[in-house]
């Protein structure tokens, strides 16, 4: 449609000023919500916290709007072709936070009632132009943007669908990117980083998934308020005339010189036509035999008898087409018949044999007792199969072989086993009076009971000091039982990858500690 391209024409005039208005105030909102994001989904905040970060994100969100209003504004004024109005900042924020308290309501039901979405988006995206104009009060900016946004709804339907589509392209092109660039790096000059060593992990993180919808709203918003923008002007235009001032201002600014020479151009011209048109002036029986000496041109073929026209043979792929067509057709007039036949069969075969007004023969035709018979026998088969499938389970299950875990292995992770069954090792460890594998079980044993508490995020790719990590920022309020944890795996260290020998004291010890630890926690 026109306004995208008017749109894309505008924001490439737009000055470098006009653009940052938008990015002033939509980036630090953005920066905010992803913080407030990773913090809701990776650790867990205190309420104190988390009001605080609600309020931060509230004045950031007004903050957002004002600046926005400015970008349209502007916007508006380069449309027009009128210089840039100066605008009351606090008129422009308060306006804007009243309607961008209301839009975090309004929007959601216009979008679950799905008819008026279209108009809603329209009424605040020319709210936020409307806003920058000092002779209207915020009464007046709700009327006319209503009034506006009521206007010509099948193009502002229109409108939605090819911004969300583009939102959306934007989007994937954004996480592709993201997801693309460690590896990229990599590849190009040999630097492997944190992200390009999580794989898979770094792109199923929930942060990803968020940073990659801000980037796309942040790199596409100025396009769509320019969309808007490009419709409001037009609209306006209708009962104001402003493009045509417009035009007459672009007018007025083009050099004198030009003006001049296009006024005599137009002299010259119009002289020269008039000049003509008098010397070719003819009589009408001339001008009817011109015509009809023209209509027998080749280029008046197509008033020829629409038989010649038909006996131009059809290529030989429209003919193969037709004949798919006419026997797919055929294929299903065939099958329609059979079942057609089969269910009067079925039902007429009963009442075969009778006079009109007695009783059948018998309550069900005899297709209907084969039918049933044919159920009952598939039904008794299916049954026999699923008991005989019980019977042979328990057999199957005592002839699996587990998987065995070689505590020696470096690439064993916690959630292999469950806390039982690295606590079930230790215990035969120690029987064996292996007290350095022993450690190592009751270790992993204490990282899967975190892992299954989502205390730690277990991953192959996890250092046993990111494991602290993850437990510093998770149990913030549980300084004791994170002291504990250092204790273990300071001990596990020495003595799993140093010098220090595991005697039977210190795996005791180490297991009093994970079990003083899981008190601490619960408690």
């Amino acid at each position: 449609m026109s306004a995208l391209e008017d749109a894309v024409n505008l924001l490439r005039a737009a000055p470098l000023s006009t653009l940052l208005c938008h990015w002033i105030g939509s980036a630090p909102f953005t920066l905010a919500v992803l913080l407030f994001w990773n913090d809701i989904t990776q650790y867990r905040p205190s309420s104190a916290a988390c009001v605080a970060d609600s309020l931060a994100l509230a004045v950031l969100l007004a903050w957002m709007n004002g600046w926005r209003a400015a970008f349209a504004g502007r916007l508006r004024a380069q449309l027009s072709g009128s210089p840039a109005l100066p605008i009351g900042v606090w008129r422009v924020a308060g306006y804007q936070s009243l309607l961008g308290a209301g839009k975090l309501i309004v929007l959601p039901l216009s979008a679950l009632i799905v008819f008026p979405l279209a108009s809603t988006v329209a009424f605040y995206r020319y709210a936020a132009v409307l806003s920058c104009r000092a002779d209207l009060s915020f009464r007046q900016v709700i009327a006319r943007a209503s009034k506006l946004a009521g206007i010509d709804g099948r193009q502002t339907w229109a409108a939605l669908p090819a911004v969300a589509f583009l939102q959306l392209l934007v989007t994937l092109n954004v996480a592709s990117a993201l997801a693309l660039l460690p590896q990229l790096v990599r590849m190009l000059t040999g630097y492997e980083s944190i992200f390009a060593r999580a794989g898979l992990s770094f792109v199923s993180n929930p942060l990803f998934a968020m940073a990659s919808v801000a980037i796309g709203w942040l790199a596409i918003d100025p396009f769509i308020q320019a969309v808007y923008c490009v419709m409001y002007f037009r609209r306006e235009s209708l009962e104001s005339g402003e493009d045509l001032r417009a035009a007459l201002r672009s007018l007025r600014r083009a050099p004198r010189s030009a003006v001049i020479a296009a006024a005599a151009l137009l002299c010259v011209l119009t002289g020269s036509i008039s000049r003509a048109l008098a010397a070719a002036a003819i009589t009408p029986e001339e001008l009817r035999k011109s015509i009809d000496q023209s209509m027998q041109g080749h280029e008046y073929d197509w008033r020829l008898p629409p038989e010649t026209v038909a006996q131009t043979k059809s290529s030989w792929l429209l003919n193969m087409v037709d004949q798919l067509f006419r026997g797919f057709a055929w294929l299903l007039k065939q099958i329609g018949g059979a079942i057609e036949r089969l269910i009067r069969w079925i039902f007429e075969s009963s009442t075969s044999g009778t006079e009109a007004g007695a009783a059948p023969a018998h309550a069900l035709s005899v297709g209907i007792y084969v039918a049933i018979g044919m159920i009952l026998i598939l039904g008794a088969l299916l049954a026999v199969r699923i008991l005989r499938a019980r019977r042979a389970r328990p057999g199957a299950a005592l002839g699996s072989v587990p998987v065995a875990v070689l505590l020696e292995d470096e690439s064993v992770t916690p959630d292999q086993l469950p806390e039982d069954g690295w606590v079930d090792m230790a215990e035969k460890c120690l029987r064996e009076q292996n007290y350095r594998l022993a450690l190592r079980a009751f270790y992993l044993a204490n990282l899967a009971w975190l892992g299954r508490h989502e205390w730690i995020a277990i991953n192959p790719g996890k250092t046993n000091g990111e494991y602290a990590a993850d437990l510093r920022r998770r149990a913030r309020e549980f300084p004791e039982a994170r002291g504990v944890f250092a204790e273990n795996l300071a001990a596990f260290e020495r003595t799993w990858y140093g010098l220090h020998e595991a005697t039977p004291e210190a795996v005791e010890h180490f297991r009093d500690r994970n079990l003083r630890m899981k008190t601490l926690v619960a408690s």
